[in-house]
C-alpha cells in the first residue's frame, strides 16, 4: 500500500509540474515587452526546466534505490591499503586529528596498512608529525597543479591495489576500512568466476559520505545548525547513494576508497580541472568501472 502511494505522488509531481512548464511557456513569456524583458524571461524559464529535469532524475533513481549490505568476508582476504592524507596550509592541530585517527584504524592486519602525509610545502611540522606517528612523509617541490598534482605525486611512491584518501580536515572513524574494504574483496571474488566475470563490473571506488562537526555558512547565518541539515551530507545521503542503481556514484575528493588500477589506467589525476574529484570518477566509470557511495558516514571534518 505505501509503494503504491509512493507511486501515486511521483504520478501526480509529474504531471502537476509539467502542467505548469506548459503554462510558463506559452502564457507568461512577456512578447509585448522589450527585448531585455524577453531574454531573460525565455532564460529564466530554461532554469525552471532544467531544475525541473533534474527533479524527474532525483524520483526516478529514487523508485530505483536499492539497499547495499555490508559483505561478509574471511579477516585473513584482507589486501594491502594505502592510506593518503592530502595537506595544504592545514594548521598542526587539524592535521594531528587527521593523522592520529587514521593510525586507530582497524584492520585484521594493520601491517598491511600504509600510511602516508602528502605535503604540497614542505613544511617542517608536517614533517615532524608524520615522524612522531611513524607515517611516511611525502613532499613535492613545485607543486604545479595543486592537490592533483600533489595526489600524484604521492601515488608514484605507493603500491597497494587499494587507496583511501582523506582531506586533512577530515577524520576518519576507526571502522572506516572494515566497513568499505569487504566490497572490494566480494568484487574481487565474483570477477574471477568465469560464468560471472563478464556481468559484473570491476568496483572502481566507494564514496562513504561527506559529514561535518560544524555547521556550514548558510546554517550558521541563520542560526539553524539545529534545524537544518548540512547542504554536503544531504547530497552524500539523500542524492548520491542514488546513483548506486546505475553504478556511478559521484567521487566527492575525500572519504573514499579506490582501485589503484582504476586511478592508473584513467592516468591519475586529472590536472586540467579544478574539480579532480568528479572528473576522476567520471573517467573511472568511462573505463568500465562501477562507483558505489554508502550511506553511513565514516569520517567528520570541517565545512
Amino acid at each position: 500500500m505505501k509503494k503504491i502511494n509512493v507511486k501515486i505522488i511521483y504520478f501526480l509531481s509529474f504531471l502537476l509540474t509539467s502542467i505548469y512548464l506548459l503554462w510558463r511557456v506559452f502564457f507568461t513569456l512577456p512578447w509585448n515587452g522589450s527585448l531585455f524583458q524577453i531574454i531573460f524571461g525565455i532564460l529564466l524559464i530554461l532554469s525552471e526546466i532544467i531544475s525541473s529535469f533534474t527533479a524527474f532524475i532525483f524520483i526516478y533513481n529514487k523508485s530505483k534505490f536499492k539497499e547495499i549490505s555490508e559483505p561478509k568476508v574471511g579477516k585473513k582476504s584482507f589486501p594491502d591499503v594505502d592510506i593518503i592524507i592530502a595537506t595544504h596550509n592545514e594548521s598542526y592541530d587539524i592535521l594531528y586529528k587527521t593523522v592520529n585517527a587514521a593510525c586507530h584504524i582497524k584492520y585484521p592486519d594493520k601491517k598491511k596498512v600504509h600510511i602516508y602525509i602528502s605535503d604540497d610545502s614542505n613544511r617542517e611540522y608536517v614533517r615532524k608529525l608524520a615522524k612522531e606517528f611513524s607515517i611516511k612523509y611525502i613532499s613535492i617541490e613545485n607543486n604545479k597543479h595543486a592537490k592533483s598534482g600533489n595526489l600524484n605525486n604521492a601515488l608514484k611512491q605507493m603500491s597497494s591495489p587499494l587507496i583511501a584518501n582523506f582531506d586533512a580536515d577530515m577524520i576518519p572513524f576507526s571502522d572506516f576500512l572494515m566497513e568499505t574494504v569487504p566490497f572490494y574483496i566480494t568484487n574481487f571474488k565474483k570477477i574471477s568466476k568465469k560464468n560471472l566475470s563478464k556481468k559484473i563490473k570491476p568496483l572502481g571506488l566507494i564514496q562513504t559520505p561527506q559529514s561535518f562537526y560544524n555547521p556550514d555558512i548558510f546554517q550558521y547565518n541563520i542560526f539553524a545548525e539545529k534545524k537544518l541539515t548540512n547542504e554536503q551530507d544531504f547530497f552524500s545521503r539523500e542524492i548520491n547513494v542514488l546513483n548506486n542503481s546505475s553504478g556511478s556514484a559521484v567521487y566527492t575528493g575525500s572519504n573514499t576508497l579506490i582501485l589503484r588500477k582504476a586511478i592508473d589506467e584513467v592516468g591519475g589525476f586529472p590536472t586540467d580541472t579544478v574539480t579532480e574529484d568528479f572528473e576522476l570518477g567520471v573517467l573511472i566509470n568511462s573505463h568500465g568501472y562501477e562507483s558505489m557511495s554508502t550511506l553511513e558516514p565514516m569520517a567528520s571534518g570541517l565545512t
